[in-house]
């Protein structure tokens, strides 16, 4: 994250009330839902970041965030999660050095990684931040930014012992990581990462940092020369100028001298970049600022471009720290945020073939249950101005825990999208207001249509409204629909709402931080239905608020629909006497392999009828369920797998 002290406005200026209002307009929106464009990329889905690493076991606030992370799991589809300083004093891995010896203490290192993998997901090692036992010097990160429960992480060089000891530790790492987890498991699905923005989490960029990089890089390749290694993860104001940029660490590894070795050339295998809405580089005409969804397309194009310039460079480029604002201003926790999210993923995909998403893009943060900048350690409220997606809730009750916020909602509706874009037309992408996305099944029997209302401006109220009138052609089937929408805005899917409704309250009673919750669930604008369609032709009309996301599915009722093209199909995997156990109301999966897995049975509007976690090879019991078809889905594979399943009389 940004240190505090660069930060430039204040709350109160950035969440400006109404001094300027557009005036509301009517959209004639149109679907044609037999013409897919391109695959619905999911690369919003491939990563979330979180804080320090410790705060995966426990944090000030008396907990940690595993749940936080099953959540972001389940419910979103993230793959990848990203945090900092796993070799710092809270995690403690490395307890005493000499300049010949060095004395580990795996717990609480693989407690971080087991309590990640147990959620669903895969690391993004990030390597920092310097062992206390390894520094060269007492100094440390800003004071604020890592306040980190009132331990604030060293950036020196980690040499106190010399760089040997720095090697040895990276390659205990990987080999520790692969006789726990899996030498194939490691060595291709996860990335270790050298640092977190080096230009201020470093004692000096670039040449120090670029030290640093080499002798990481060879300590890791050590241990296992497949495994992946990257860098720099520079913020935003530095991609481009000179600072913590990308060029810098592409130059030094490819024709600079690797301090590790004498020789030419570093290997590289991804790099990583930040980027947030408010950040600016007005030296090549980025003007930043809260909630502007264009920047990171614009951002990544730019990108894209530079690395032509490295065509000896062929690995990924991932943005693995991004948000509506680099600081906790109050529009994170409420709707203009999950209209941003909609907006910018919209666009991201919207580049064509030249010009494709970041593989990875990872929303900052997943929880409130973060440590940055000393924020609201008094109490533990819903408070205004986190970075979190989900609530810190009251330590003390459970169910006040990872309730969540309007954007986290967005994920949502987003992880409902189908395998492939549908053409649609009528909105604006380029200026505020109204645009829409429309997906379709694998199948071709269900169509999803996102449509949001957004405005890169703090100068509007969520009050207007605009007029949507939808139009979706050629629907592949005829008779009927069901029909299905949910709804984010400043009265539907909105815990900020419901708690500024209580008078904001410091500590939220239990019956409060239960009416929260309930806040929480995704809301219907309409009720659920199964309509008559005109032929091959759907239309609804219906006012849109500003800064909202409506997600309207309409499926076959006949159909058999499956989730996007990133998903594996369940027929790889079920046995073939699956359809024999279903069609007598008892279903029984065979699990594809050893590991941790969760098996859905899922109703066809979203209700999860049955839910079960197994591990290891075997089978796992679905039991008796009432007839009709469903969504059977299970995840914590490489790749999750869903099918509609029909369960006989």
């Amino acid at each position: 994250m940004k240190p505090r002290h660069l930060i430039f406005a204040a709350m109160l200026v950035v969440f400006a009330v109404c001094l300027f209002r557009a005036e509301a307009r009517t959209y004639n929106l149109t679907v044609l839902a037999d013409h897919h464009t391109q695959a619905w990329n999911r690369f919003y889905e491939m990563g979330v970041a979180t804080d320090h690493q410790n705060t995966l076991i426990h944090t000030y606030w008396g907990r940690g965030i595993g749940n936080a992370l099953k959540v972001g799991h389940n419910e979103a589809g993230f793959k990848y999660w990203r945090g900092h300083a796993v070799l710092d004093a809270d995690v403690g891995l490395v307890t005493a050095a000499t300049t010949t010896t060095l004395t580990l203490n795996w717990t609480r290192f693989d407690s971080v990684y087991n309590i990640g993998i147990a959620a669903g997901m895969r690391p993004v090692v990030e390597i920092s931040c310097t062992p206390p036992v390894l520094a060269s010097s007492t100094t440390t990160n800003d004071q604020v930014s890592a306040w980190y429960n009132g331990v604030v992480p060293n950036k020196s060089a980690p040499t106190k012992y010399g760089w040997g000891q720095w090697v040895a530790l990276m390659d205990s790492i990987v080999v520790h990581c692969e006789n726990k987890w899996g030498s194939s498991e490691v060595r291709n699905n996860w990335y270790f990462e050298v640092w977190n923005e080096p230009d201020w989490w470093y004692a000096g960029f670039p040449g120090p940092y670029l030290t640093l990089f080499d002798y990481t890089v060879q300590g890791l390749k050590q241990g296992d020369p497949q495994v992946r290694v990257g860098g720099p993860a520079c913020e935003g104001t530095n991609i481009f100028q000179g600072g913590a940029d990308l060029s810098s660490l592409l130059n030094h590894c490819h024709t600079g001298t690797n301090a590790a070795t004498g020789k030419v050339g570093t290997q590289i295998d991804f790099l990583t970049y930040h980027w947030y809405a408010d950040n600016a580089i007005p030296s090549i005409g980025i003007n930043g600022n809260v909630l502007n969804a264009n920047n990171p397309a614009t951002i990544q194009k730019m990108v894209i471009d530079s690395m032509k310039h490295y065509s000896w460079f062929t690995g990924p480029v991932f943005e693995d720290e991004t948000g509506p604002t680099f600081d906790a201003y109050v529009v994170r926790d409420m709707q203009q945020s999950a209209s941003w999210l909609a907006k910018t993923v919209h666009l991201l995909n919207e580049g064509g073939p030249n010009y494709p998403p970041p593989p990875m893009f990872a929303y900052w943060a997943i929880s409130d249950l973060y440590e940055e900048q000393e924020t609201n350690v008094s109490n533990l409220s819903f408070q205004e101005g986190n970075y979190g997606m989900l609530c810190r809730g009251d330590s003390s009750y459970a169910n006040s825990w990872d309730i969540e916020k309007p954007v986290f909602q967005a994920y949502r509706l987003l992880h409902k999208l189908g395998a492939n874009e549908d053409s649609s037309n009528g909105g604006v992408s380029a200026t505020d207001g109204v645009n829409l996305v429309a997906t379709s099944s694998v199948n071709n029997d269900s169509i999803q249509i996102l449509v949001y209302d957004h405005y890169a401006s703090q100068t509007q109220t969520s009050a207007p409204t605009d007029s949507i009138i939808l139009t979706v052609n050629n629907i592949p089937w005829t008779g009927s629909a069901h029909v299905e929408d949910f709804l984010v805005d400043t009265t539907h899917s909105n815990t900020h709402t419901t708690w500024v409704g209580q008078g904001k309250p410091a500590a939220p009673s239990h019956a409060q931080w239960d009416a929260i919750r309930l806040s929480s669930n995704l809301a219907h604008y309409d009720s659920v239905a199964t309509v008559t369609l005109t032929g091959n032709t759907f239309t609804k009309t219906f006012p849109l608020h500003y800064y909202s996301v409506m997600l309207i599915t309409l499926t076959n009722p006949n159909g058999v629909s499956v989730k996007g093209s990133s998903e594996r199909i369940i027929d790889n995997y079920v046995p073939a006497s699956l359809r024999t156990e279903i069609s007598n109301g008892k279903m029984m999966l065979t699990l594809p392999g050893s590991g941790q897995f969760t098996v859905r049975l899922v109703t066809p509007n979203g209700r999860t009828l049955i839910s079960k976690r197994a591990a290891g090879t075997g089978s796992i019991s679905l039991a008796k369920v009432p007839a009709g078809t469903y969504l059977l889905e299970c995840s914590g594979l490489e790749q999750n797998f869903v099918k509609t399943v029909f369960v006989g009389k």
